[in-house]
């Protein structure tokens, strides 16, 4: 019992030391460290954390992306075995189809941040001895928002590559390529598409082996594909961008008179592979467009359930909002704010034209101006210029103009007494949307413009 004490002792008593001595070094390096930093350039640039469950999502409305549906199972050969039965019939179940990629309209979606680079479906199972077939690979299906349009572009042709991939696009073209590669190598050689019984590698003659019909039709079909192209405008719309591979054939299928036992199988295809170009377009009935600080944010957020950022600088919106506006009929209105306009858009100037395909599908269009500048009515003209320098005919659809900031003192009074003047038969409405005034007005007149529409 004293010796265990002594011991116990002088364990504490060697600890006790080791820790001190940590601590001394600690500190000495902590000093060391801090003379290192104050010699070291300080950084200037901040890269964010890419990944994880606390990095934000930023808006994506245009982005490329590849889906490669499932492999197929390969098929199997086996015999059966049975105490009695030395050399049976063959037994070898099919190879499962590989799972399919989907694309599905979801309301609930407002962004194609919730879709991956590489979109690849389950493949499917092998099968087994005694005929027992493989599964089935399941599919996935992608939530992207309402107004998506999905385009297949390939690979070769440079003239169709709209999108820039990005930084990695390098890397995932030579995958892809060798992808392709591996493909065309695997179903023009002939003796890639077989599995072969164990050392009856080099005894199997598949020189008068015939492929099934299935099989045929299924590599023509997947080579003779017409470019994917779908507009996923209602919820719940779906879309098969790649199709899984055929699944392989047993020895069994293989029977024939001069061959009772077949030594070999068919392997499954590979799935289809598709380079897609994703493009979101906002549905909404009005598409609100004006100079940036006009108040479009504060108009949405004075009209409907949106709560977009205000504040008092340009180009406080820089991602779309969607707002819905009740009325007392219960009957409902969405509007679209994109980020503000400036002068050259077209030239890429400001925010350039990024954001005007949310806009495209809109049936009414709402200026708005800030009748405190002065000679607001050029900054209309503006705005038109740049809708039709964007898609010529746009500025033409039906429009209203919202004289915002009519709070403004006497200055926003006289600019819009002279508008009235220079442009009569043009539908001006002077509100505050800050002050929540004469707003009503303003939906009012929205509402009748999209009954004249429809």
């Amino acid at each position: 019992m004293a010796v265990a004490v002594t011991l116990a002792h002088r364990a504490q008593f060697v600890r006790r030391i080791v820790g001190d001595q940590a601590v001394l070094h600690s500190c000495k390096r902590q000093v060391q460290t801090q003379k290192q930093l104050e010699e070291v350039p300080r950084v200037t640039e901040w890269t964010p954390h890419v990944g994880g469950k606390k990095s934000g999502r930023n808006f994506i409305d245009r982005m490329r992306c590849t889906a490669i549906g499932g492999a197929g199972g390969n098929g199997c050969v086996s015999f059966f075995r049975d105490v009695f039965v030395p050399r049976g019939p063959a037994d070898g179940g099919d190879g499962g189809s590989g799972g399919d990629v989907w694309l599905e309209a979801d309301s609930s979606e407002t962004s194609l941040s919730c879709v991956k680079q590489w979109l690849k479906a389950r493949p499917g199972s092998n099968g087994r001895g005694k005929s027992m077939h493989g599964g089935r690979g399941s599919d996935i299906t992608i939530k992207v928002p309402q107004g998506t349009l999905v385009r297949q572009i390939f690979v070769e042709n440079k003239e169709a590559q709209t999108v820039d991939p990005g930084p990695g696009a390098d890397r995932s073209s030579r995958f892809l390529a060798d992808l392709e590669t591996q493909m065309a190598r695997r179903t023009e050689d002939k003796a890639e598409l077989f599995v072969h019984y164990p050392r009856w590698e080099d005894r199997n003659d598949l020189s008068s082996v015939r492929l099934p019909a299935e099989f045929k039709a299924f590599r023509w079909a997947m080579a003779h594909a017409p470019p994917l192209s779908a507009d996923l405008t209602s919820h719940g719309q779906r879309v098969l961008v790649a199709r899984g591979g055929l699944g392989g054939m047993g020895n069994p299928h293989f029977i024939a008179a001069d061959d009772r036992q077949p030594h070999y199988a068919l392997r499954g295809l590979p799935g289809q592979t598709r380079v897609l170009d994703l493009e979101l377009k906002t549905i909404a009935d009005v598409g609100l467009v004006g100079m940036p600080n006009a108040g479009k944010s504060t108009f949405l957020r004075a009209v409907s359930n949106a709560h977009p950022k205000v504040a008092a600088y340009p180009f406080t919106t820089l991602n779309p909002y969607i707002g819905t506006v009740a009325y007392d009929d219960a009957a409902q209105v969405t509007v679209a704010d994109i980020p503000g306009l400036v002068p050259g858009a077209h030239r890429n100037v400001g925010l350039g034209h990024a954001f005007l395909r949310h806009v495209e599908r809109s049936r009414v269009l709402v200026f708005i101006v800030d009748v405190s500048r002065p000679e607001p009515w050029r900054d209309l003209q503006t705005l038109r210029d740049e809708l039709d320098l964007y898609r010529e005919g746009l500025s033409d659809r039906p429009s209203l103009v919202v004289c915002n900031k009519a709070d403004a003192g006497d200055i926003a009074r006289r600019n819009y007494d002279a508008w009235r003047l220079i442009a009569p038969n043009l539908k001006l409405v002077p509100v505050s949307a800050k002050l929540d005034k004469n707003i009503k007005k303003a939906t009012h007149a929205i509402r009748q413009m999209l009954e004249q529409v429809r």
